[in-house]
């Protein structure tokens, strides 16, 4: 290999080899980081140099464990994150239906490489994204950068609206183009959704962003959210969310259920805290909860309440 060259080059090539192979169950001796920086970066040192520059990017702030500390050899003390932040926000990845499979695959590599080839052994053959099912929009991530430009210069959007084919292709709807006012995005019931009016429109809607296709931001000023009925406070997205279970739409309003007291656990799940209960019965619950009664429908009947 071609040797790399310049004064920083070695501390920077000895860094890359402990990110890659150290860990605190695998320390390094500098015999083994001599051996690595000429196999990778065609670099020789000797242990005084590479001791040398181990202490130089120490002073630079990265947390090295060394043999005079820890009597076994060098390692990185600290990451980014740690193997098991790491082994979520892939597993979260991989799950996420609204992440196209190859973009998935992507940023899976990406996360992995934060850590060292250890932890890439552990990952098991199953954890490849396209096993799993995934939206096929590739426009998604564009989309994602499209609607966020657009709500942080206060400008209208212009897209398609899809509905999903037997064989889960997108299919333009008669009246698919769709003149918006981009309000928040949000992320709930495992999809990003797009908050907005419709430019003719007094009401917000939803808007699964993996069905959009064709967007494009205009050059016309968006309608601010305090203009719609309901929504002259502003919009608060965490309260939205917990009043708009499953996304179905409208004005939130006070409802009351009498549900079974085994459901309770469900009633936690989509609600959390802001559900008040109190117990009617051995057998049954009174809930008070504010949402939209669309959505509280679809709740009820998908658990048979």
């Amino acid at each position: 290999m071609q040797p790399i060259g310049g004064k920083k080059a070695m501390a920077m090539c000895i860094l890359k080899v402990l990110e890659e192979c150290s860990d605190p169950e695998h320390p390094m001796t500098y015999g083994d980081i001599g051996q690595q920086l000429s196999k990778e970066y065609g670099i020789e040192a000797g242990r005084n140099a590479i001791g040398r520059n181990i202490s130089l990017l120490k002073e630079m702030g990265n947390d090295i464990s060394t043999y005079e500390e820890n009597g076994k050899g060098a390692y990185l003390r600290e990451r980014l994150f740690d193997d098991m932040e790491l082994r979520v926000l892939i597993d979260s990845v991989i799950t996420s239906r609204f992440i196209p499979a190859n973009d998935a695959n992507q940023l899976v590599k990406k996360l992995s490489a934060l850590s060292t080839r250890f932890f890439r052994q552990t990952l098991p053959q199953v954890q490849r994204a396209d096993e799993w099912y995934h939206q096929r929009n590739k426009e998604f991530f564009w989309n994602l950068e499209t609607i966020s430009q657009a709500i942080l210069l206060k400008k209208q959007i212009s897209f398609c609206y899809n509905s999903v084919s037997l064989e889960g292709n997108l299919l333009p709807r008669k009246s698919s183009r769709i003149n918006a006012n981009p309000f928040a995005i949000i992320c709930a019931n495992s999809q990003y959704y797009l908050i907005a009016s419709a430019r003719e429109y007094d009401e917000v809607r939803h808007f699964r962003i993996d069905r959009i296709t064709k967007i494009e931001s205009t050059d016309l000023l968006s309608r601010p959210i305090k203009e719609i009925p309901g929504f002259e406070n502003g919009l608060n997205l965490a309260q939205y969310a917990k009043e708009h279970n499953f996304m179905y739409g409208g004005i939130a309003e006070r409802i009351k259920l009498k549900v079974k007291s085994d459901s309770v656990g469900d009633i936690w799940d989509a609600f959390g805290a802001s559900a008040k209960m109190k117990p009617i019965s051995d057998d049954f619950v009174e809930v008070e909860v504010f949402a939209s009664i669309r959505g509280m429908r679809f709740f009820a009947l998908q658990f048979g309440m």
